[in-house]
């Protein structure tokens, strides 16, 4: 707990709560006026990953109001009791350029995409529902364009279509989306996207890189696609893909056929993929072992413990006892 006379430091810049046990603000909170960073988060490593792996705060809305000053606040839970209230008291955090909200639910996605539309300064936003089925109701989020990094945890009908005006996003990040439309190829086109995180993202059985899309694409992870059972990559897509992580997909027959004409691809990871898989792509006796070949570093990851995993490279003599 937070001592109430922590509320006396008015000239207070930073508050880092980071791995702490604290899970409420206290009221008084509401007199550090020059409050600029808020970051109060704990992650549990020791279980599977799962939404409620990352805790945020609570914090009253009359309290979050009174922070005018802040810059970041990274997490925090929504009020849903009195959802309306909470978000105009947030709007009122027109200076913030990193906000991470937790437990989220659908009937406040509006109130809090109204919020949003007021923070025009915002770089990184990190939206997270209250439960790994619990609909984000984002369509009518109107971001600004400062925006560059994006994160959403929580199921979604379909991409938001704003996502394809968003011409600086660097890096976007879907858990637990679910799409099962075609939705997801509007990233294709956005000038500066980096990086793209799909766990439990897709719910499809083909994903399909089109050509000439993806064209500045650094790092791409397919993680958890428990549905995928084809990854197509035309000639001409991902040109500069540096790193790409795959797994647990069950389902997935085989390695792309044009993975070879990345030319920039150094990282390839396989994580928790199917022995049979992994033994199609071992050197020497692989039917599909020259379409990695000449990637740098291919790697297989098995989960050991919660969060924590085992490493072998390819041709790892370790490998080859696993996989026996």
């Amino acid at each position: 707990m937070l001592p109430k006379s922590l509320g006396k430091l008015h000239n207070l810049l930073t508050l880092d709560l980071k791995g702490s046990l604290v899970v409420h603000i206290p009221n008084e909170v509401r007199g550090l006026c020059n409050l600029q960073y808020l970051v109060a988060y704990s992650v549990d490593h020791d279980n599977r990953y799962n939404i409620n792996t990352d805790q945020g705060i609570r914090i009253n809305g009359s309290v979050i109001g009174s922070l005018e000053s802040l810059e970041k606040l990274y997490y925090a839970d929504f009020q849903t009791q009195n959802g309306e209230h909470f978000g105009r008291e947030l709007r009122r955090l027109k200076r913030l350029r990193k906000l991470g909200i937790t437990k989220l639910k659908s009937d406040c996605g509006e109130a809090l995409c109204d919020a949003i539309s007021q923070m025009h300064h915002l770089h990184a936003l990190r939206i997270s529902a209250v439960k790994e089925d619990e609909v984000l109701e984002l369509e009518s989020l109107s971001p600004p364009p400062s925006l560059h990094r994006i994160r959403l945890h929580g199921k979604l009908t379909t991409l938001p279509g704003w996502i394809s005006e968003m011409e600086n996003l660097v890096k976007i990040s879907l858990h637990w989306s679910r799409i099962s439309d075609d939705s997801l190829k509007i990233l294709g086109d956005l000038p500066k996207l980096l990086e793209v995180w799909l766990h439990e993202g897709y719910d499809g059985a083909e994903l399909h890189f089109e050509q000439g899309k993806f064209q500045n694409l650094k790092f791409l992870a397919l993680r958890c696609l428990y549905k995928l059972e084809k990854v197509v990559i035309d000639r001409g897509s991902l040109p500069c893909l540096e790193s790409l992580l795959t797994g647990p997909s069950p389902l997935l027959q085989e390695v792309p056929n044009n993975l070879c004409n990345l030319n920039c691809l150094r990282t390839l990871v396989f994580q928790d993929m199917p022995k049979e898989f992994v033994k199609r792509i071992m050197p020497g006796e692989g039917p599909d072992y020259w379409k990695v070949e000449e990637i740098p570093n291919v790697c297989f990851r098995y989960e050991t413990q919660g969060m924590y995993c085992q490493t072998y490279k390819l041709g790892d003599f370790r490998l080859n006892e696993y996989l026996c």
